[in-house]
């Protein structure tokens, strides 16, 4: 009788130790699940913050290198024409800008300037120090003009350098500052205008004139080249621009070439479209009095702010506008 109450509790106290044991097994298995799930979460959550920063980021690849910005900016620097012109075209104010002699801010501009705009200098030598007092998120800086200061300009902020010596660059130029600053809507409705705008134009011109765009400065004619900016815009509406060929040397920027009256007479264009001096000295010139241009009072004196130093698609419009008048006799449509 006690050797089988004996045996009844050593069973029992085995199946209690096996009970436990269990127990504690299970209670490290949720751990350890507990643990895997937690580290999971944990995991899941940190990679999906990784992919937020770069989803999130704006990535530009520009003549400087690259440039990266974690939203699109709000506080824009521009240092030329080309740029105010853009800014303003898609519907943002710039909160500096730098201008040439007098032109602080091209005339053709000025009735859109919707807010203040701090003039930072010229834009060929800009002052750093008033750019960095505008605490700009972003610089807009010229590939050539401004390659000399680039370190400055990285220094204050995010800096995306460009070039605009053609019609295409300026409408790239168009598209990529606006996704910096978050108006690409508006740059695309710019751009399909434009478009337009020149298709309606090529309809319209016949003959094939021969064009030309000229300054005159102290009895030398610097003729832009058919692939700069003013160039390529009329040969898109289906003109002959006859000038090519390597640019000469001058002061500042630009893709002309300094000629003579003799030279340019050579050439006789069909329209000329002039900016610069006046032409008084030239009136009883006899080879001036014999271009084509001059005998059909085809010698046609136009703003150098928007044709020479525009170079956005504001000043775009405004060229065609005027050329298509000049070269039709009607006004562009709208």
């Amino acid at each position: 009788m006690l050797r089988n109450k004996w045996i009844g509790l050593v069973f029992a106290s085995l199946l209690t130790l096996g009970m436990l044991a269990g127990c504690g097994g299970e209670a490290k298995d949720n751990s350890a699940k507990e643990a895997a799930v937690q580290s999971s979460t944990q995991t899941s959550s940190e990679g999906s913050g990784q992919a937020a920063n770069p989803a999130g980021a704006l990535k530009f690849t520009h003549a400087w290198g690259e440039t990266e910005l974690s939203e699109p900016a709000k506080k824009v620097v521009t240092l030329d024409f080309s740029f105010i012109d853009t800014m303003v075209a898609l519907g943002v104010m710039p909160v500096g800008n730098a201008g040439v002699s007098e032109s602080r801010i091209p005339e053709y501009l000025q009735d859109q300037i919707t807010s203040d705009v701090v003039d930072v200098g010229e834009r060929k030598a800009p002052n750093l120090e008033v750019i960095e007092s505008v605490g700009p998120d972003l610089i807009l800086a010229s590939q050539d003009r401004h390659n000399m200061i680039k370190n400055e300009l990285q220094a204050i902020t995010s800096t995306i350098a460009l070039d605009d010596n053609s019609y295409e660059e300026i409408l790239s130029n168009m598209d990529l500052i606006a996704k910096a600053v978050g108006k690409e809507e508006e740059a695309a409705k710019i751009r399909a205008d434009l478009e337009k705008k020149v298709a309606e134009a090529k309809q319209q011109i016949t003959g094939n004139p021969k064009v030309l765009v000229v300054g005159l400065f102290d009895d030398e004619f610097a003729v832009w080249l058919k692939d700069s900016f003013v160039g390529s815009l009329l040969t898109d509406i289906g003109v002959d621009y006859p000038l090519q060929g390597e640019k000469s040397e001058v002061e500042g920027k630009g893709e002309v070439v300094n000629m003579t009256l003799e030279r340019l007479s050579e050439i006789n264009p069909d329209y000329i479209f002039i900016y610069g001096d006046e032409l008084d000295k030239y009136k009883d010139n006899p080879l001036f009095k014999q271009m084509t241009s001059v005998k059909n009072q085809h010698m046609i004196r136009v703003d150098r702010n928007i044709w020479s130093r525009g170079r956005g698609p504001i000043a775009a419009n405004k060229i065609l506008d005027e050329a298509i008048s000049q070269l039709t006799g009607k006004s562009a449509q709208k």
